[in-house]
């Protein structure tokens, strides 16, 4: 319970299990770093968080509606794409006995030279 009042108290936002984990110690909570990697992951599973990856990184956002992401991997931040989201079309048909659950668009954006 105190895992997931902390996740709901902070409002929308992108946490990675070491930045909430030190988030967690610094608050004064004694959780392994394992214990919150699990819980992130069971909370992600109960449709609580939504798992983004990033190439060899991984979020978890508290947003749970449907939405897109914005993902800089030099600085290693990541933003929801504000609405309207971007329309996704020309889908391939999936292959026998499989539907399409869902579908994620991560932008990965790289700054302008001289900007």
């Amino acid at each position: 319970m105190t895992i997931l009042r902390a996740i709901l108290d902070g409002g929308h936002r992108h946490l990675t299990p070491e930045s909430f984990h030190q988030e967690l110690v610094d608050a004064g909570h004694e959780f392994s770093l394992a214990t919150v990697y699990n819980t992130l992951n069971h909370f992600s599973e109960a449709d609580l968080l939504r798992r983004v990856g990033c190439g060899d990184r991984h979020f978890f956002c508290t947003n749970t509606k449907e939405h897109h992401h914005f993902y800089d991997a030099r600085t290693g931040r990541i933003e929801d794409i504000p609405d309207p989201q971007p329309l996704i079309a020309g889908l391939p048909e999936p292959p026998p006995g499989m539907m399409i659950e869902a579908v994620e668009v991560v932008i990965r954006l790289r700054r302008l030279p001289h900007s």
